[in-house]
């Protein structure tokens, strides 16, 4: 092709660019509202045209041939920020708009209580999960031996961090009740009563940021009664009734339960119960949720 061929081909085609062009904005009668620059820069502003008022088309030339057609591609949100935890498959992670932390999707948790707690806790024939499990709880721990409110182990961190960081994670959904035990790793380290109040008071803000409106219950810390040697622990037991009544939680305290119910004698260390201890003291911890209204029908 000449020269003269190939200059005429392109008048042609900016001649029928200019025709269609026409048309298509003249059809556009519906409200613009504001684009974004194409520059990256601030926000320009499309006006609506005054009723009646002619329509004016910038000439094609103002944009130079060749130049390719601008797209407007929509800004998309990961399937995951968009879809509720409910439709999500078993197994997969669901981001918490609270708190920005990824939560394992486990299903219905209406029937179902989120455990914190240490080493009175974690075992699966624990007084505390059988006596939730006595109460009509399916039961998810999230805690760790050897933690605390103040304190923790080289890999976990006490339990308002071990939240925050993910050393555990909680799951998401609304669960039936959550439950923070402990105390014993705190008496035992000699914590300061401020650090344990204050590890209390923040870890109880981010369960409540977690789980908005879920009914949150803390249990305090095991031990003899304080004539019979409690100790520290029964000390802490007390200090974490007071925290509880400030943060307006109820309060399951069992800093005298061993002497109270006679278990001394089914101690394994001095602290953590044997297996007929554990089996005794579930039943009275169903009883104590139950007392408080926390237990399902």
């Amino acid at each position: 092709m000449d020269r003269a061929s190939s200059s005429a081909g392109r008048l042609t085609l900016r001649a029928l660019s200019c025709a269609m062009a026409v048309p298509l904005l003249a059809g556009c009668a519906g409200p613009l509202e504001a684009l974004p620059a194409s520059s990256g820069g601030a926000i320009g502003t499309v006006s609506r045209p005054t009723e009646g008022a002619a329509l004016h088309v910038l000439p094609p030339a103002a944009v130079p041939y060749g130049t390719a057609p601008i797209a407007i591609i929509p800004r998309t949100t990961p399937a995951h920020r968009l879809t509720p935890p409910d439709r999500l498959p078993l197994g997969s992670f669901s981001v918490n708009p609270a708190t920005q932390r990824n939560e394992p999707v486990l299903g219905d948790l209406s029937r179902a209580a989120v455990l914190i707690g240490d080493s009175q806790s974690e075992p699966t024939d624990s007084w505390v999960r059988r006596g939730l499990e006595h109460a009509g709880y399916s039961v998810y721990f999230a805690g760790s031996g050897g933690t605390g409110y103040s304190v923790g182990i080289p890999k976990v961190h006490d339990y308002a961090n071990a939240l925050r960081l993910g050393d555990w994670r909680v799951p998401a959904g609304s669960p039936g009740l959550v439950v923070v035990q402990g105390g014993g790793n705190d008496a035992s380290r000699n914590s300061a009563d401020s650090a344990i109040v204050n590890g209390a008071i923040t870890l109880f803000a981010e369960l409540r940021r977690t789980y908005p409106g879920a009914r949150i219950v803390m249990v305090g810390t095991l031990a003899k009664s304080a004539a019979d040697g409690g100790g520290r622990r029964t000390e802490v037991d007390a200090l974490l009734g007071r925290t509880a009544a400030a943060l307006d939680v109820p309060f399951v305290g069992c800093g005298d339960w061993i002497s109270l119910y006679g278990l001394a004698g089914e101690l394994a260390d001095g602290v953590h119960l044997k297996p007929a201890g554990k089996a005794r003291l579930a039943p009275v911890f169903a009883d104590a949720l139950a007392a408080r209204g926390l237990a399902l029908s």
